[in-house]
């Protein structure tokens, strides 16, 4: 069945299913926007995942009390398909007014073998599902590249000399120079600022970033780079892999990871992870044990 991203419920008005049911899921190929920027879905040039976090999903036991969970949901980026959204905030909200089980317990664990099933079912992947409650654990992700934020590393006045004047993604920004030994970067930023696909409302994200290249990169170019996404119409997903595609061709790196914490939208917060090497990945972010602490932005 041909894909057409104006089936999906993005930018409509909707009502708030008041019973369980998995149809109102939508699905959307990854494939749709890879071909734009040269990625082919048999020969990704990283391994990764998307990390949802998801803070409005709440359900009853069979006496009608109210059991309320963070869900944190995660598959991996080689999957065919990514879900919408919008469908996933109304069909976590469809479980509000259900029973699902004679205690907490056996409520929460029904609860999330349905999620589990029906995303896994949806997007023809293993979708890695785990509820949270107040009292579960937190660690914070990337804590390395915290304090390394792109703004204190390019000097102000460097900053301030720069006409910032292209605001749609321009890759023929980041400069660089070859050199003979590796060099190392790795720093974050709070920058990144693009808009949805279908509603054009902002998203913002913290970005996070790891290179060895054998070249030496100008800090300034990839701040103006980041920039000119602010005017881009792009899923959460997508901007992660182009900007991943990006500094691969313009950096030529031996070991790159790019991932993003976006600020929530909707009650959910996406956070994409690309690695050129699984060990790349922060485990944190990933972990099925624990809560991922926000950042400032989130």
């Amino acid at each position: 069945m041909d894909f057409n991203i104006k089936d999906s419920l993005l930018g409509k008005k909707t009502e708030t299913p008041d019973q369980y049911g998995s149809e109102i899921l939508f699905r959307i190929p990854r494939s749709e926007n890879r071909l734009h920027y040269g990625l082919d879905d048999a020969q990704l040039p990283f391994v990764g995942y998307d990390v949802w976090n998801c803070y409005e999903l709440s359900f009853l036991t069979d006496n009608g009390l109210p059991v309320s969970r963070v869900l944190k949901l995660i598959y991996a980026a080689d999957s065919r398909f990514l879900v919408e959204s919008k469908s996933l905030k109304l069909y976590l909200n469809a479980f509000n007014m259900d029973r699902f089980g004679p205690t907490v317990a056996e409520a929460e664990k029904r609860v999330a073998g349905i999620i589990q099933s029906d995303l896994s079912t949806l997007l023809e992947t293993r979708v890695s599902v785990v509820l949270f409650d107040s009292r579960s654990e937190e660690k914070q992700a990337f804590s390395s590249l915290q304090q390394l934020n792109l703004n204190v590393l390019v000097p102000v006045q460097k900053q301030e000399s720069i006409v910032f004047s292209r605001f749609v993604e321009s890759p023929e920004l980041l400069r660089s120079i070859s050199v003979d030994s590796d060099r190392q970067y790795a720093f974050h930023s709070d920058l990144l600022r693009s808009n949805c696909r279908v509603t054009n409302q902002p998203d913002w994200g913290d970005l996070f970033v790891r290179i060895t290249s054998r070249h030496d990169i100008d800090l300034a170019s990839v701040m103006e780079y980041l920039v000119s996404f602010r005017k881009e119409n792009h899923f959460h997903e997508e901007v992660v892999e182009m900007i991943y595609k990006r500094f691969w061709d313009a950096f030529q790196p031996s070991e790159l990871m790019v991932a993003a914490m976006y600020t929530r939208r909707g009650g959910i917060d996406i956070n994409p992870i690309r690695a050129s090497r699984a060990d790349l990945i922060d485990e944190i972010l990933v972990s099925t044990h624990f809560r991922v602490a926000k950042t400032m932005r989130q």
